[in-house]
């Protein structure tokens, strides 16, 4: 498993059976593929990981965490700490869902859930949720 395709292959079987990023974390470092799949890798790693956390997430969860992250919240405080899903991750499954979302160019969204009122969530760094 010397390319990098196959390594990549190999984190994404490894994230499917992991429950948090900790523990795929610990799983990649066990079978060195922290450094062959490097910073890029592990970067893009960790965005899947957000995005299947996000999308497994039912319509109430998903609500509940986007009001967190509209109402100022941070990863110090989420209940979570860093294993919380991003905001940008929320954002996206909330409109893989049909809800409506418009992304501005400060990094805001405004995110409506149906039957709920809009929330405006920073996706970009700098803002609460960065």
């Amino acid at each position: 498993m010397s390319d990098p395709g196959s390594a990549r292959a190999r984190a994404l079987h490894l994230l499917m059976a992991s429950p948090t990023w900790h523990e795929l974390r610990r799983a990649l470092e066990d079978e060195g593929l922290v450094d062959r799949l490097g910073a890029a890798g592990m970067q893009s790693l960790l965005e899947e990981w957000h995005s299947r956390a996000a999308n497994a997430l039912n319509d109430i969860e998903l609500r509940i965490e986007l009001s967190f992250w509209s109402e100022g919240g941070s990863y110090a405080e989420h209940l979570k700490g860093f294993q919380a899903i991003s905001p940008g991750a929320l954002v996206a499954a909330a409109r893989a869902r049909g809800w409506f979302v418009r992304v501005g160019e400060s990094g805001r969204a405004i995110v409506n859930p149906p039957g709920a009122r809009p929330l405006v969530v920073q996706t970009g760094s700098g803002g609460a949720a960065a």
